[in-house]
This record gives C-alpha cells, structure tokens and sequence, in this order.
C-alpha cells in the first residue's frame, strides 16, 4: 500500500501539485493535480533559513547518498538509472578515476523557504484530465524545501599506495580551513608553505546549484568562490531549488489512482550499493593500470586493458538496465524481492562474477610489476623502447645502426581467454551459465621470472655505458610463446644473426677480415685541443688535422710544446676500434696520458718512448711499428696510396692491433703485445710532421 514518501530533489523541477510516478521515480510535469486557484488559497510558504558545511573523505555511492540525504529506495533508483540527476546532485555522478588517488569533499548547503500545501483531503476538488487513465502517477508534490548545495571536489595526483593515508589526512585538513581561511589584498589565499605546497597539487570540481561566473578549477579558486556562496543565495523560494520534496499517495485525492505496492527493502539496498561499489573499484584499478607508464610501452597490454574495460562498461550498462527493470517490477507488485535476488545469483555463476574479475585485475597487476622490474633494470642504459614491430624494423635499417642488441618481451600479449568469455556472455548471456575464471598465467612462476630478469641484467651490463655509435639497444616486446618471458636479440644491419645473445665472440686478432666484428668495438674520438701542438691546426668538429705555421701558445701545462703531437679526448680501458685516413708523415698509437708534454727527452717522443705504441708512417718508405722496449718493426708497403687504418686495441689482453680497411673487409698486418701488461687507460695518440725536417702531414678521425 502506497504511503508518504519524502525524497531528495536531486535536482529535478518539482512544484506543488505535480504527480509523481514512485514505481518509476517519473515526475510527470506540465500538469497540476490542482487549479491554480486552490493553490493560492491552501498553498503556503515559511522562510527556513540555515547554512552548514562538512566534509566528506569518502567516495563511496553510500557516503554519498548520506551527504545528499538521499533514502535508500531513492538511491537504489538512481543506481539503477531510473533518476537523471541534474545541478549539484551531478556530484553522485563524479567518482574517483584512480584508486591510489585522494579525495575530499567540501559541501556548502543552505535552506531558504519552506513551501506547503496544507489543504485536508477531501475538501479540494481535482483536476483529472491527466489522471484519468492508470499507470500514470502514485504520488503528488505536497511540500518542497527550498535551498542550494554546493560541493567541491579536490583530488590528489596518483600517489603510491603507500602514501594514500598520508595524503589523505593532510588534504582533509587545509580542505577544513576553506571556510574560515582569509585572502590577502592582492587575492591570494593565505597558507602556510606546506599547505600551499599540498594545495598547488589539487585539482577541483565543482557540482552546484548557484550560477557562477566561472567555475573554480584550482583551491585557490575554490577557496574565493566558497567566499561567495552567501551573496549569491536569496531569501524567497525562487532564489533556490527543491532540496527536499513531501509526496503523499495519490489516492488520497483521487481513489481509483494506482499504488505503489511495496518497496525493496534495506538489507536488499545495501545488497545492490556493495555489488555497484566493488565494481566501480574495479573500474578504478583498471584506470591506475592504463595510466601506468609501464603499460604505455607494451601496446599489446594496452589493448587488452581497454579490452576489458569495454567488457566492464557494457556489462555495467547492461547490469543497471536490468536492476531498473526488476525495480519498477517489485514496486509494482508484478515480482518480489526474489527476483533482483535471483539476478545477483546469476551474476554469480557467470563471467563477471567479482572474484573472477578481481582475480584477472591481480594477475594483470603482476604482470605489469614483473614487467616493470625488468624495465627499472634496463633504465638506467641508453636505450630505445619501439612499440610496433614496423617501428623496430624501420630502426634497424637505419643507416647507421651497424648492430643493434633488443631485449625482448616475448609473452605480452592482448589475447586472453577469459576477456573472450566476457565478449561471448554479453552477446550470448545464457550460453554460458557456469562460473568462469580467469587461466593463472606465466605470471606466477618464479622461474619466468628469474630469467626474464637475469636477461634484463645481461642487457644492461652489456649496454652500460657503451659510447658505441654503431651499436644501438632496443627494447620491445615480440610474441614468441616459445621463448620463456624475454630474450636478447642481436641484429647485424637489420639481420637477425643471433636470438639467444649473451655477448659478443671475437675472433684472434690476426683472423678478423670482417669490418663490422670490430665495428661493436667503435669508438668515436675527437682530438683534444687542450693537448695539441701549437703548429697543429685542428677542425671538422676537432677530427682533422693538419701542419702549419707555428703560433703563439698558451702555458697550458696539458699542451705538448716540443713534438707535433696531439691527444684524444677519453681514456681507453676496454675493447676499441677506431679508424684514421692519412697523408704524410703520420704516426698513430696509444699512450698513457702522464707522457712528458714539455720534456726534450726522448720519453715525451711517441714513437720511441718506453710507454707509447705506435705505427709510424714515412712517405717514400712504408711504415714502421713500435712494440716494447723500444724495439722496431719495419713494414714496406708497395701501395703508398695507403687505405684508412684501423687500430684495435684490447686492454684486457694488452694488444694494439692495425688493419688495412678496404669497406668492410681488414687486413691484419701487425699486432703490438703491450708488456707488462697495461696499468691504467691509455689514450690514442696522433703525430704529425717534424719541425726539425720538412715533413708534413694531415689526420682525420673516422
């Protein structure tokens, strides 16, 4: 039986006289159950003045409705989406994107007037044109409070989980002094430093019943606007809206008027309120993940959340519908309770059953942080992550990426069996009547995950601080389910040579005849200025150089003031290649960099120093190679026009080997044992010319 029901307004048009269908949560407008005349002689209106704020930590849809005032049945309707809310009651509508996100709310309310229809039954006559037919109305508009509400919403930025409290309890407090805080002359609000610190990092949203001129966007802005509320708050029912609205029953005024037959009870609304709030967690989880930046690397993954978010929204679209179904059916006596029961049974039992999609949100989670691990291993190298397989293509036939190292994901992937099973029970929802679960995958094993790290390491260790502008490191992620969780490709322009890298194998020096075996090893040098003889001229980026005129020079004590001769740039401690083109009287090696610069001795010579290993080239002669103790080899070569060089020099076996380079085939020629065996880097050396005799020469790094 239909009785008295006082409800929210949530924003919506009531006036005194409207009907109201309770089955529907319809307001049927343009209609008044009495005449204009008998509202002006029973209507009338007391002013109820009163202003209040709170704050609100939660988001939950309860915390919300409680804020609203919203009654259970109400609010279920809402759920339901048998309400359109409108003006501040769009707040219900405004949940938290992300679940490591923290939010406060501050609401500003006040009542104005309070309007009543006071006539007995009985004792007015009513007007029914518009009542005549049934199903239209249970209920009439009998008494509405007027008022504004106003609520503004501060989120955090995504925070880590274990920040969330903290955050939580420091935005609840700056929020707190919003109504009592004060603003400087210049309009700025004032907070201590850590508050304004916390405050900058605040977005807000405002959902009212007030017209402003703009709306408040920051806490700044939110702090000036709530400053406002009262002035712009009338005294007469028209200055606000219907917060609150009385209905009585129909049948009071018109017997043959249809009833509400019962309601749904309590425990049935709370039923409803934690399955709707369980899944709007879910939804939150599914956001944190897609915003990760881990995610943003692996397309594939990408794909696969969006997937089930489509799933998730569809599903919940679909859930509400039938949940506003049942409803209008229990109210109207068609069904009972058992039936919206029923519809949580068959939830249950079917694909989107909360434990199963909870389980597939952790097991996505895991495979994000295993990913990620691997990821914070490989960061701190010079790398580039490619998201498509043309985009790794179109790298590696860069022209000039000679090798190229990528470690590869090799089980991301966007097909997954039980997001085809979501798929198939929203098109088919009876096809599939038991409870599916998400497969457990490679996630859960310790073993994938040990060697997709031990990979990760490797990678790491062999693109550390490797200067080699010939060799690039890509990261990607290749389906491959044959390959446990990741592998070490190694690429020689754009050849797949070697799935399984572990490292470079390097052939004796004297059988190396390819180029680009040594090209791993290249390093790029530059001459340094710093060290260069005064009648060296030194250009092309400090690659070249060239005899000349001597200068007036600097007492920089790193200047050679004696020999013609000029350093690179870095020491060298590991495996190097590097190539030089020459003309005249050149000699080029390695050093250690405490060689005299100023001495006259023939310690600071390169060439014949006990600490330089060179090859030294006379036009007209050939050339001639240093090794230890000073001792000479001499190389007569018939082909003056000599092709550029390459020297390759090993620390770890202390060797200096050089090459005649002809494209990408070398001549091995010579190779200097470096003994006792090197203590500390050494650096490439370059001579030109003789001031003592007309010989000439030019260098230029390749």
């Amino acid at each position: 039986m239909s009785s008295d029901i006082i409800m929210a307004g949530l924003g919506r048009p009531f006036t005194l006289g409207f009907l109201y269908d309770a089955r529907r949560e319809k307001l049927i407008p343009g209609f008044s159950l009495f005449g204009d005349e008998t509202l002006q002689k029973y209507a009338t209106s007391t002013p109820q003045h009163s202003s209040d704020f709170q704050i609100v930590a939660s988001d939950s849809v309860e915390s919300k409705s409680n804020v609203m005032d919203i009654e259970a049945s109400l609010g279920v309707s809402f759920l339901g989406g048998l309400v359109e809310v409108g003006g501040s009651a769009k707040y219900l509508n405004n949940t938290k994107k992300y679940q490591n996100q923290s939010r406060v709310t501050l609401q500003y309310k006040v009542t104005t007037t309070f309007k009543q229809f006071k006539a007995p039954p009985g004792k007015v006559n009513v007007q029914q044109t518009a009542i005549s037919d049934k199903n239209v109305a249970t209920h009439v508009v009998t008494a509405i409070l007027f008022g504004a509400n106003a609520f503004f919403v501060f989120d955090s930025d995504k925070v880590e989980d274990s920040n969330l409290q903290d955050i939580q309890g420091k935005m609840e407090a700056v929020i707190k002094k919003i109504p009592s805080v004060s603003i400087e002359g210049s309009g700025s609000v004032q907070l201590t430093d850590e508050e304004k610190s916390l405050a900058s990092n605040l977005s807000c949203k405002f959902h009212g019943d007030f017209l402003l001129e703009s709306l408040p966007t920051t806490f700044e802005e939110a702090v000036m606007t709530y400053q406002k509320l009262p002035e712009l708050v009338g005294e007469e029912a028209s200055d606000g809206v219907p917060m609150k609205v009385w209905l009585v029953p129909l049948t009071r005024f018109y017997s043959k008027a249809d009833l509400l037959v019962r309601d749904i009870s309590q425990g049935l609304v709370r039923k409803v309120h934690s399955i709707l709030e369980d899944l709007h967690k879910l939804k939150r989880r599914a956001n944190d993940s897609l915003e990760d930046d881990t995610v943003k690397l692996f397309p594939l993954l990408e794909k696969k959340l969006k997937n089930f978010q489509k799933n998730y929204s569809d599903y919940m679209t679909t859930f509400r519908r039938t949940i506003s179904q049942k409803l209008q059916s229990i109210r109207k006596g068609d069904e009972d309770e058992t039936a919206m029961l029923q519809l949580f049974e068959d939830r249950l039992r079917s694909p989107f059953n909360i434990d199963s999609l909870n389980m597939w949100m952790e097991i996505t989670e895991r495979e994000i942080n295993v990913l990620r691990s691997c990821i914070d291993i490989i960061e701190e190298t010079k790398h580039k992550a490619v998201l498509s397989q043309s985009q790794m293509v179109k790298d590696l036939l860069d022209s000039e990426v000679m090798h190229a190292v990528c470690y590869v994901f090799t089980y991301v992937t966007d097909k997954d069996h039980y997001l085809d099973a979501l798929r198939d029970y929203l098109k088919s929802p009876n096809s599939r009547p038991a409870r599916v679960r998400p497969v457990v995958t490679w996630v859960a094993s310790n073993t994938v995950l040990e060697t997709m790290r031990e990979k990760a390491h490797l990678f790491r260790s062999l693109a550390k601080d490797m200067e080699n502008r010939c060799v690039h490191f890509l990261v990607a992620s290749i389906v491959n389910l044959k390959v446990e969780g990741a592998a070490i490709h190694y690429y020689r322009e754009s050849v797949l040579i070697e799935p399984n890298f572990k490292h470079p194998i390097i052939s004796a020096v004297e059988k190396i005849v390819d180029r680009r075996d040594l090209l791993w090893y290249d390093c790029e040098l530059t001459l340094d200025p710093n060290t260069s003889h005064p009648s060296l001229y030194l250009s092309e980026g400090n690659k070249k150089a060239v005899t000349g005129t001597l200068r007036a020079f600097d007492n920089n004590p790193e200047r050679f003031g004696l020999w013609q001769q000029v350093l690179c740039n870095k020491g060298l401690s590991r495996r190097h290649y590097w190539e030089v083109e020459w003309n005249g009287y050149v000699i080029v090696g390695v050093t250690y960099s405490s060689i005299g610069r100023k001495n006259i001795d023939i310690q600071s010579f390169i060439g014949f120093s006990e600490t330089s290993w060179t090859l030294m080239f006379i036009p007209k002669n050939g050339v001639a190679v240093k090794g230890a103790r000073r001792s000479v080899s001499y190389y007569f070569i018939s082909d003056l026009a000599f092709p550029p060089l390459g020297l390759y020099h090993d620390c770890h076996a202390s060797t200096l080997s050089f090459y005649k380079v002809s494209d990408n085939v070398l001549n091995h020629f010579h190779t200097i044992e470096i003994k006792p065996k090197l203590s500390e880097p050494v650096y490439a050396i370059i001579r030109i010319g003789d001031e003592d005799r007309p010989y000439h020469g030019t260098v230029r790094l390749l």
